[in-house]
């Protein structure tokens, strides 16, 4: 006859509990050391908090030296376009966007961007 423990077999939901999810890659590194990228960083961590919220973060990405955010605006002036693709700068305290229908069209824009947007939000 056979006898086993029932503690010594793990059961399907404590194996489920213990495994991890996958690591996915980072969508966009900053290095916090350089002023501009802190600059930024800490914007992004403004513009989303909970506390005063301009900002839904959708997606982020980096192309070069540019940060680009795809965003639902919390409060939007246009209420047909509540999505845009922002540019936070590195080099001066200022942010560019451009509306668009939806997080899809948003979305679709990012390959296309070469880094310009429009004229500089300066943000204070």
């Amino acid at each position: 006859m056979c006898f086993r423990l029932n503690g010594a077999t793990a059961s399907r939901r404590r194996s489920l509990r213990l495994r991890q999810a996958p690591t996915l890659p980072p969508l966009a590194v900053l290095d916090l050391s350089k002023p501009g990228e802190r600059q930024a960083h800490d914007f992004l961590l403004r513009a989303t908090s909970k506390r005063d919220r301009m900002w839904d973060l959708l997606t982020l990405h980096r192309q070069g030296d540019v940060p680009l955010c795809v965003v639902r605006w919390v409060h939007p002036d246009s209420r047909a376009k509540p999505f845009s693709l922002a540019e936070v700068s590195l080099a001066q305290r200022a942010v560019c966007w451009r509306d668009y229908p939806s997080a899809q069209a948003a979305r679709a824009a990012l390959p296309q961007t070469g880094g310009a947007l429009r004229m500089p939000i300066h943000v204070a």
